[in-house]
């Protein structure tokens, strides 16, 4: 329900409850005020009349009495009156009136007579018909003894109580109606309409593309002055915003030139453990070579140095194709494939190598299908790095455990699901001064051994690609353990 129709409603129900009150009030006021006037007409008559009765009966003249009582209800049918003489006899202007009243009303008229008593009220006690007021004579030593009892219909006055009663209702019923809809109509064009202009005015500054209009401002009311403070909140908002894309514009270029820093940063790295790693051997084949020229050694020695040279050399192309490898990778569209079958083959393949140093290569996995749409090729390349470089840290009678299983992680504040892979081995450890630096192209802690510190960088450059992270935990003679988080986008 809109607020014009609360406030419309509220108004009729406390417009009626007002005026029906005072309707109410009213309507017993004129009760009151046309019984007090009927009462003091009926003891006038009633006066009025005890006199002249009382004159007749001194004179004995009944007959007299009688046609007066008469005559005065064919004036007046709504005026019936009795005379209680004191032998019980009864005069009354119509014999024939009132023929239905109850023994018991005429007991206690009579009564009222026997007693000699001034007595009014009104019959039947709860809906009043008619009024009584019974006056006794008032000279018993020339008069006989009795009252006289006046009797007037209540039906006009009722009659006039029921039109003014019908009259407050319609006029309240009038006036409540015109009351509501006149209201209903104001509020409609000074409040109604004035709100629905706000409401547009916000749908149009949070859906248009540019600032709307201000809104006009019509008098000098609350909504006239709410009005201009949403005119004047636009206008800040608007500055607000331009500001606000300025800035985010800014920031932009701000974060390409970091970007383009970054870049060059990265390039500089690149270029300096490059050209460490590839210092080294072209110094042993240039030596060689120096050795070869100088043709002092015998066939053996030459034999010797030129498989160094070229054991060098093909350690510079395998250095220059990982380093191709790492800047040049092309995402690989994501199939739908069963993680723990990806994992199982490439472990396949590496179990030989297992076997030849009596390393114990174990998997596990859980036991439903984790069918899961992702990218193959990089989940075989992060597994055959991390377990290359756990069979190569791993003595002899080692152990490497591979463990896949259904997790969860939190990415921009939410909580989804996703795969945990974790490569475990107790093999030699990492120094934990080299754990921040392990994931840096070129860091490597088997450069003596081939290493080219490019296999884990590939590895967190792919984790991070997908979505996910990577840790490692490690100490010296403790052994290592990488832990790598991806989501799990489940086929459909």
């Amino acid at each position: 329900m809109s607020i014009i129709h609360k406030l419309t409603l509220s108004l009729f129900v406390l417009s009626f409850v007002v005026f029906g009150l005072y309707g109410a009030i009213h309507m017993r006021a004129e009760r009151e005020e046309l019984r007090l006037a009927m009462e003091q007409a009926t003891r006038i008559l009633a006066s009025s009349l005890q006199v002249s009765v009382e004159n007749a009966l001194r004179d004995r003249q009944l007959e007299d009495v009688r046609e007066l009582l008469q005559q005065l209800e064919r004036i007046d049918p709504s005026i019936h009156i009795r005379v209680y003489i004191d032998d019980s006899r009864v005069m009354a202007s119509d014999t024939d009136t009132h023929q239905d009243w109850p023994d018991s009303l005429e007991q206690t008229l009579q009564r009222i007579a026997d007693k000699g008593e001034t007595r009014l009220f009104y019959f039947p006690a709860d809906k009043p018909a008619h009024i009584f007021l019974s006056l006794p004579f008032a000279d018993a030593k020339t008069v006989t003894r009795g009252n006289l009892t006046v009797v007037r219909s209540l039906a006009v006055m009722n009659q006039d109580l029921r039109a003014t009663e019908r009259n407050i209702l319609v006029a309240l019923a009038a006036f409540v109606l015109v009351t509501s809809l006149l209201c209903l109509v104001l509020m409609r064009v000074y409040i109604a309409r004035p709100l629905k202009r706000l409401g547009q005015g916000m749908r149009d500054f949070r859906d248009g593309t540019k600032p709307p209009e201000p809104l006009p401002v019509v008098g000098n009311d609350e909504l006239a002055a709410v009005t201009r403070e949403f005119n004047r909140m636009i206008a800040e908002l608007t500055e607000a915003y331009r500001q606000l894309d300025e800035s985010t514009q800014q920031r932009r270029r701000l974060q390409r030139a970091l970007q383009e820093a970054d870049k060059l940063i990265a390039i500089g790295q690149l270029s300096a453990g490059l050209a460490h790693e590839i210092g080294t051997p072209l110094q042993i084949v240039n030596g060689r070579a120096r050795a070869l020229a100088g043709c002092a050694e015998t066939a053996a020695d030459v034999r010797r140095a030129a498989e160094i040279m070229v054991a060098q050399t093909e350690r510079i192309t395998r250095i220059v194709q990982r380093l191709l490898d790492f800047v040049r990778r092309k995402p690989p569209e994501p199939v739908p494939c069963d993680t723990g079958a990806v994992i199982a083959e490439v472990l396949d393949m590496l179990r030989y190598e297992a076997r030849r140093h009596a390393i114990d290569l174990r998997f596990t996995r859980p036991d439903r299908c984790l069918l899961a749409l992702t990218h193959k090729d990089w989940l075989q390349q992060i597994v055959l790095n991390l377990v290359s470089n756990a069979l190569v840290a791993s003595d002899k009678g080692g152990t490497i455990i591979v463990d896949l299983r259904e997790a969860i992680m939190r990415r921009s504040g939410e909580t989804i699901p996703a795969l945990q892979l974790t490569v475990k081995d107790n093999g030699k450890g990492i120094a934990p001064e080299h754990l921040p630096q392990l994931f840096e192209p070129f860091f490597t802690t088997r450069g003596e051994r081939g290493g080219t510190g490019l296999g884990l960088a590939m590895v967190k450059s792919i984790v991070t690609e997908m979505g996910g992270t990577v840790a490692a935990e490690s100490g010296l003679g403790l052994g290592s353990c990488f832990t790598v988080h991806f989501p799990l986008k489940e086929c459909l």
